[in-house]
C-alpha cells in the first residue's frame, strides 16, 4: 500500500466515523434513518460506485437538506481537500 492509498484510506475512516458519530447522534428516528443511508451513499461515491441519492421518506424536506448539508460539507472537507492537496 502506498502512501496515496493510505492516506485516502485515513481520511475514508475518519469521514465514516464523524459521519456515523452524527447521523447516530440525531434523536428523531426517521431522521437518524435518513442521515444514514445518505452516509451509505456518499461512502459509495467515494469509492466510485454509482448509487442513486436516498429520497425524503418520511423526513422533512427541510430536516433533508440539514442533513445532506452537514454529511456533503463533512465529506467534502475530509475527501475531497485531501485529493486536492494531492494533485497540488
Amino acid at each position: 500500500m502506498n502512501m496515496e492509498t493510505t492516506d485516502q484510506s485515513g481520511a475514508f475512516a475518519l469521514f465514516t466515523q464523524a459521519a456515523e458519530q452524527y447521523s447516530l447522534g440525531l434523536s428523531n428516528s426517521a431522521m437518524r434513518n435518513y442521515a444514514l443511508k445518505y452516509l451509505t451513499f456518499l461512502q459509495a461515491k467515494a469509492q466510485g460506485a454509482d448509487q442513486e441519492e436516498p429520497k425524503n421518506g418520511r423526513v422533512s424536506s427541510f430536516d433533508c437538506v440539514l442533513i445532506r448539508s452537514y454529511l456533503t460539507k463533512l465529506y467534502r472537507d475530509t475527501l475531497d481537500t485531501r485529493s486536492q492537496r494531492r494533485a497540488a
